[in-house]
């Protein structure tokens, strides 16, 4: 037992005893060992290295693939009074310089960065000049070509570490990992005799519910006025997460919604509410999760399928966090189906369609061929897909993929973007509004800011614009189109809810083709998870917690409380009734039910259904059911 390591997570992270396994985590990695380690959302993985970065001497490095992760772990360390600091995309040269230096000289305790600034040479040489204590490398699965849709190459080069500081010792984690998937951490990340830990994927406290209905709506609204608590609902689209939104709201339940393209301002207020239960039902995408820790979370509703086995544990394990009974419950039908085929299996990016996105990206964004590097621009996604009759989500697929091989880095953010160009001197344009002066003062305040030079379009922040005047964003937007009404100005006003920050020059085509293999063969992963998604929640016959362990290799004995073991206890009571019918005589349907009032018929037909499909029972051609015997 290693007192500071105790003294850490009580003083400084408020914790008065370790959860399962991080005792011994934190143990080996302070020891010195390489360590995978295997915990299920909400199992304190962050704990396991951030105690460790502490104990042991010098700065730990931690390597994750999220903007918005490092962001909340970095503040979250400095509100504890820990040095640590973060690398994410668009910062200046200037400011990459100054955080690495800090690193250096400064004291720092904690790094975050990502694994495509990993790959900056700046990066790696001032890394090498660094103390460093522990590499940590968080959501480790992303460097599995196994772990499907969270990929990304980049982590495969995350080695390139070892080889700077060959004796330090580094520590994966993950929430979710296959077999398969743990063989590819250990032998890419290249872990020495490494210490693996693994708490089961079993949550005994959650109750796994699968429901087909035809009304998904009533299905919906009737679970939330049935159970109340804290509550996650979980969809594929922003749309579909407005429009639950105010389904709960116009039955009486209170609700927010939460997606990847709200003013950041929204989504923190949002979640504060939610956080404080002012709110019972985040109705979110998957942008909603990473990072946010509610214990008292009762259930978890799905109204559509998730990618991946992966992603429906992950999203299902944000329930029952303080390990009392919570349900996770799924609504589908067969559109849900259909429509997840088109979604992601029809709309997976094509090599073709990666090259044809990036090029009118490019020409979008007017960066011309070789140039581009380290330049970053604010996009309105709707209106690039509109311009070039892109489809939505092929488009969207495409950036994603960008990003994942390390083209492009995309974030997406809320920011209004507006360019103008005068077209008259800013005298003419003052004359011309006479006294009218709210839009005067806000011209004023344009002049002053960005100049009045006929010769070059000028981005300007509509908001600034509005301090400086003493009026509102909505206002400057107004005075910006009434003068571009007069030709006064050329005005191109953007809501732009995507960030870009280009890794690397233009080349088109060549681009592309240095990975097009690697995107082929993640299609074929992407297809498979899906369809043994489509299985998980579709099968009538096996405990859903039991296919949900074997899938992550481990093997259980049914649960007894999900929807396929609840509907499987009464049939075999059932089972035995029609037997027992069955055995005297042969008989129709609307017999064995007259003989059994007490049954439902539902239940009945169903169970009968089953009973041919097992061969235990024969319809005869006068529709009488046989019992074989």
């Amino acid at each position: 037992m290693n007192l500071e390591a105790k003294n850490i997570l009580k003083n400084t992270f408020g914790f008065n005893q370790f959860r399962p396994q991080q005792e011994e985590i934190i143990n080996a990695v302070i020891e010195g060992n390489d360590v995978m380690a295997l915990l299920p959302t909400g199992g304190g993985k962050s704990i396991c290295y951030q105690i460790p970065g502490l104990v042991r001497t010098g700065i730990c490095i931690v390597i994750s693939p999220l903007v918005a992760l490092i962001k909340d772990q970095v503040n979250a360390l400095k509100q504890k009074g820990i040095k640590a600091t973060g690398i994410t995309g668009g910062i200046s040269y200037k400011d990459l310089d100054d955080i690495l230096d800090n690193c250096i000289y400064g004291q720092y305790q904690f790094l975050y960065l990502s694994p495509e600034r990993l790959q900056q040479s700046l990066v790696q040489e001032r890394i090498s000049k660094m103390r460093i204590s522990l590499i940590a490398v968080d959501e480790a699965h992303c460097v599995s070509q196994w772990g499907g849709h969270d990929f990304r190459p980049a982590y495969r080069d995350i080695n390139l570490l070892r080889t700077i500081h060959k004796e330090v010792p580094v520590i994966a984690v993950t929430a979710t990992a296959t077999k398969s998937v743990q063989l590819d951490i250990i032998d890419n990340l290249e872990l020495q005799n490494a210490q693996i830990f693994k708490n089961s994927y079993l949550r005994p406290n959650i109750s796994y519910l699968i429901t087909n209905t035809t009304d998904k709506n009533s299905s919906y609204i009737n679970f939330y006025k049935q159970h109340a608590g804290s509550s996650v609902t979980y969809v594929r689209s922003r749309k579909n997460a407005i429009a639950y939104s105010r389904l709960l709201t116009t039955n009486g339940i209170s609700s927010g919604f939460f997606h990847g393209g709200l003013p950041n301002k929204v989504k923190v207020d949002t979640a504060k509410r939610w956080m404080m239960n002012q709110t019972q039902v985040m109705v979110a995408t998957n942008a909603f999760g990473m990072g946010i820790d509610k214990p008292d979370v009762r259930t978890v509703t799905h109204l559509q399928l998730p990618d991946s086995i992966e992603s429906y544990y992950q999203e299902t394990g944000r329930a029952g966090r303080d390990g009392k009974e919570s349900i996770a419950q799924f609504f589908y039908n067969i559109n849900d189906i259909n429509h997840a085929q088109n979604q992601f299996i029809k709309s997976l990016p094509t090599v073709e369609n990666i090259k044809f996105v990036y090029r009118k990206l490019n020409n979008y964004l007017r960066i011309a061929m070789h140039e581009g590097e380290n330049t970053t621009h604010q996009l309105s996604f709707s209106d690039f897909a509109r311009t070039y009759s892109i489809n939505g989500m092929m488009c969207y697929n495409a950036l994603l993929t960008l990003d994942r091989f390390s083209v492009i880095s995309l974030s997406q953010s809320y920011h209004r973007r507006s360019n103008i160009r005068f077209r008259e001197s800013g005298k003419n344009i003052i004359d011309f509004l006479g006294n009218q002066k709210e839009m005067n003062a806000i011209v004023q305040a344009i002049l002053r800011t960005y100049g009045s030079s006929t010769y070059q379009n000028l981005e300007i922040n509509t908001s600034i614009i509005a301090l400086r005047s003493n009026t509102s964003e909505q206002k400057v937007i107004e005075t910006l189109q009434k003068l571009e009404e007069q030709e006064f100005i050329e005005a191109n006003i953007i809501d732009a809810d995507t960030q870009i920050n280009f890794l690397e020059p233009r080349d088109d085509a060549r681009t592309i083709n240095r990975f097009s293999k690697e995107l082929t063969k993640q299609n074929e992963v992407k297809k498979q998870k899906l369809e043994q998604m489509f299985y998980l929640v579709s099968q009538k016959q096996k405990c859903i917690n039991v296919l949900i362990l074997r899938y992550f290799g481990e093997e259980s004995q049914p649960c007894g409380k999900c929807s396929v073991c609840k509907r499987e206890a009464p049939q075999v009571l059932l089972l035995d009734k029609i037997k027992d019918v069955l055995i005297k005589q042969d008989l129709n349907s609307g017999d064995i039910a007259s003989l059994l009032p007490q049954i439902d018929k539902n239940s009945l037909i169903e169970t009968l259904r089953l009973l041919l499909e097992q061969g235990k029972v024969s319809l005869l051609q006068n529709h009488k059911y046989h019992w074989n015997g």
